[in-house]
């Protein structure tokens, strides 16, 4: 056995107890597929959310044609539950794959430990490189977001769900939970939160499945991101506005 230490700066990809059978590689090709998962089931879900807008007749009846998609053929819900459990699954492996890479990053000797000094006087960072190190606090905030967000609008669970949650009534309830100043806030920042998980989250995906391509492709990817991203967020957090304003209701 060499117990010999190893050359400062080098990394060691697997350290005993954080899933050695799997590589480094894997893992971010885990991230990768359940990142583009969400990807799309964020501009899905936004684009859902935007029917708010067509008053609460069309958006209780798209809720229920969600809840009944599938019928008579299946029994209600399935397909429904089916996504959740997909989704639920992408959130399993996208956190659990982020934490082996943490853990095994912060085990690491040299560059991959995390620097606490100062940068050099006269250097900022640019705003792609503020979004690629706030993934893991980004990724945290909507975890948190997502919790309270179903104990909210789909368990109805007090005390995040407001007073009078009834299941069925997706506009009103989304209305009384967005009525509420402190929840819209909170809303509103975690979109921010998304926006800067997609900016960088989606190139990472390319570069992680070797689609990185050369540097004008990286540009263009880049600017991509930043649409999607801005678009997705800016698109939800015109809702919680519309309520607190009075524009629904």
């Amino acid at each position: 056995m060499n117990d010999s230490p190893r050359p400062a700066g080098t990394a060691r990809s697997a350290p005993d107890g954080l899933l050695p059978a799997l590589p480094n590689t894997d893992l971010k090709l885990a991230m990768a597929a359940s990142g583009a998962l969400f990807s799309g089931y964020v501009l899905v879900h936004m684009l859902g959310n935007l029917k708010v807008y067509q008053g609460a007749q069309k958006f209780d009846a798209y809720a229920e044609l969600l809840r009944t998609a599938g019928a008579p053929v299946l029994p209600r819900g399935t397909v429904l539950w089916a996504a959740r459990g997909v989704l639920a699954a992408g959130l399993v492996v996208h956190t659990g794959a982020a934490a082996v890479l943490t853990a095994r990053s912060w085990a690491a000797n040299g560059t991959l430990l995390p620097r606490t000094g100062r940068r050099p006087r006269g250097r900022r960072r640019s705003p792609w490189t503020v979004a690629k190190r706030s993934m893991r606090s980004t990724g945290g905030v909507l975890g948190l977001f997502t919790l309270f967000h179903v104990l909210d609008l789909t368990l109805g669970a007090r005390p995040a769900a407001a007073r009078g949650f009834e299941h069925g009534s997706a506009h009103a309830n989304l209305v009384a939970s967005l009525s509420r100043p402190p929840v819209a806030a909170a809303y509103a920042l975690s979109m921010a939160a998304l926006a800067a998980h997609l900016v960088h989250g989606i190139p990472e995906i390319a570069n992680d499945v070797g689609v990185g391509g050369d540097r004008r492709f990286q540009r263009r990817l880049q600017i991509a991101a930043n649409a999607f991203g801005a678009a997705v967020a800016a698109g939800n957090t015109t809702i919680p506005v519309a309520v607190l304003t009075r524009a629904v209701r």
